[in-house]
């Protein structure tokens, strides 16, 4: 029947989703990282523009830690001497986000870290509601603004390649000239003194 073919379709549609999902992977960051007296560890995550981040950092024992969150070019958060710290912000520029922890407590910190990207860190719940979506459309939603933001990053990446590659040939061009400066200094030099030894050892008869 129509019904059963069209539901057959949407499965499969569903199902290719899931694996092109599964292939570019899950934004995000959730360790428990232990950071020893006055040390400083820091997790980068790869972000496009206009992407949701949400850092979330909290201590186990009670103990003080300063977080800062940096983008590619310039620092978006920080606060020091905090138990528990949460922030949300959207992205400006495309590239790597950094979460650094430091610790400047004579003992060390015990800290759970929670890096959330994209998809991951919108609440999708609210959405649902809204609109009145299946879960199968959730997941469908969540899936398609990855495969976006996975296909910013492979631009943006793309876009870096290019940019190392042109810095690459024009150096290789400034060295080529470089080197052809020296060569044809080497034999003006040597011409002229072949040149000046010559009419020397005329003057003086030799030749």
């Amino acid at each position: 029947t129509l019904q059963r073919t069209c539901s057959v379709i949407q499965m499969r549609t569903f199902t290719a989703a899931l694996f092109a999902a599964a292939i570019c992977g899950v934004a995000g960051i959730k360790v428990t990282v232990t950071i020893g007296p006055q040390e400083k560890k820091c997790y980068g995550e790869q972000a496009a523009k206009m992407e949701l981040l949400v850092v979330e950092a909290e201590t186990v024992a009670d103990s003080k830690v300063s977080v800062t969150v940096l983008s590619p070019h310039a620092t978006i958060f920080a606060e020091h001497d905090r138990s528990k710290v949460k922030t949300a912000f959207t992205t400006t520029e495309p590239g790597p986000h950094w979460v650094c922890i430091k610790n400047d407590a004579p003992t060390p910190a015990e800290v759970l870290l929670s890096v959330l990207l994209g998809p991951e860190a919108k609440d999708y719940s609210q959405l649902a509601k809204k609109e009145h979506l299946e879960d199968s459309q959730v997941s469908l939603r969540r899936i398609e603004e990855s495969l976006r933001n996975y296909h910013s990053n492979i631009l943006y990446i793309r876009a870096r390649e290019e940019r190392m590659r042109q810095t690459n040939d024009s150096t290789a061009s400034r060295v080529i000239g470089f080197c052809l400066f020296n060569v044809m200094l080497m034999i003006g030099v040597g011409g002229w003194q072949m040149l000046y030894f010559k009419r020397f050892f005329r003057s003086k008869k030799i030749i």
